[in-house]
């Protein structure tokens, strides 16, 4: 028994370790300036500003209400995107729950701003159906969205993104299995263009003010 949880520590480990590394080559990091004006480097308290925003390429994953969701999707507001699946027990719920909160500080720090979107993106789609991810998702704030797709798709879009995930078996039980994946949290921007990087662990007031700083920093507020 010992043996099996120090291999699954060290399974973890790796794939968080990997996840960072896949971050740093895909997407780059770099110093910045606080409050630098708009085209010039931001410095985020949580995170990684990318200088130069990442497009993605053509994708296509299913939402909670079975309809297509697409680079288009991403356009017209900001978004946070966390990669996580309904049967998570702790870091899944504990960072939806953030979200939400987040949400609502940034209401209470600046009443004008404008909200951000909020997207789940499960890495589970063998059990996370449309239905079951529209009543979790529901439990944090019935304005977020959830999303996921066959893994033929999924994979690619996650890969693109530096985001990897692994399926833990449990030979006791097949179907009580759980999904390591990374942590972080990725900003959009309102051409779909992942602009941020926000690594755990997570805080509401750190991702509020982040957000609000991101704002101002591009004139939309």
């Amino acid at each position: 028994m010992a043996g099996a949880l120090h291999t699954r520590t060290v399974q973890l480990l790796l794939i968080v370790l990997a996840g960072a590394v896949a971050m740093a080559v895909g997407i780059g990091f770099g110093m910045s300036q606080r409050d630098a004006g708009p085209g010039q480097p931001l410095s985020l308290e949580g995170g990684t500003w990318l200088s130069e925003p990442r497009n993605l390429p053509e994708f296509e994953l299913v939402d909670m209400h079975g309809e297509p969701f697409t680079k288009a999707s991403l356009e017209g507001g900001w978004t946070f995107m966390f990669f996580g699946y309904t049967y998570c027990p702790d870091i899944c719920p504990l960072t939806m729950a953030l979200l939400g909160s987040a949400v609502e500080e940034v209401r209470r720090l600046d009443p004008r701003a404008e909200d951000p979107n909020v997207v789940l993106v499960s890495v589970d789609p063998e059990r996370d159906t449309p239905e079951a991810l529209k009543q979790y998702v529901g439990y944090f704030n019935p304005d977020f969205m959830g999303v996921t797709g066959p893994m033929e798709q999924l994979t690619p879009f996650t890969r693109t993104l530096g985001i990897l995930h692994q399926k833990a078996d449990d030979p006791r039980d097949p179907d009580n299995y759980l999904v390591d994946h990374s942590a972080s949290i990725l900003l959009f921007n309102p051409q779909g263009q992942l602009q941020a990087v926000l690594g755990a662990p997570h805080q509401v007031e750190t991702l509020a003010t982040d957000y609000l700083r991101i704002l101002r920093h591009s004139g939309r507020s």
